[in-house]
């Protein structure tokens, strides 16, 4: 699938405003959604796409892991809980929000982390 031109991105908005947002953008023909864990809305977006009717397989879903979220032992179960909060079973792009402030978890370890993650997808 390629990228879509346009996108909808979801900060700051929460609760019946995302749902109600996701929905008319999916109508109006959009295909890409942005979101991340940080802000709070990824339940509400899987519920709007689940509500639109539109397809997983034409959509662009991409969502970001909070700098809480980078060592080795977090990454992997929370893009889980992202996943299960979105209604899908894969996000097209997945993004680290923010390296990790004062280099408390390595790039090399988040990084391993992340293709670790792509291995898990890639076996299931």
């Amino acid at each position: 699938m390629a990228i879509p031109a346009f996108g909808l991105g979801t900060f700051r908005l929460k609760d019946d405003v995302v749902i109600s947002s996701v929905i008319t953008a999916l109508e109006l023909g959009y295909r890409a959604i942005d979101t991340a864990q940080i802000y709070d809305n990824e339940a509400a977006v899987g519920q709007a796409i689940a509500e639109s009717g539109v397809p997983r397989h034409e959509l662009y879903i991409t969502t970001k892991i909070w700098i809480e979220n980078l060592s080795k032992d977090k990454l992997i179960p929370s893009l889980k809980e992202s996943l299960q909060k979105l209604r899908t079973d894969y996000v097209d792009l997945t993004l680290i929000h923010w390296p990790s402030p004062n280099d408390e978890v390595s790039v090399e370890e988040f990084m391993q982390a992340l293709l670790e993650a792509k291995k898990t997808r890639a076996d299931a």
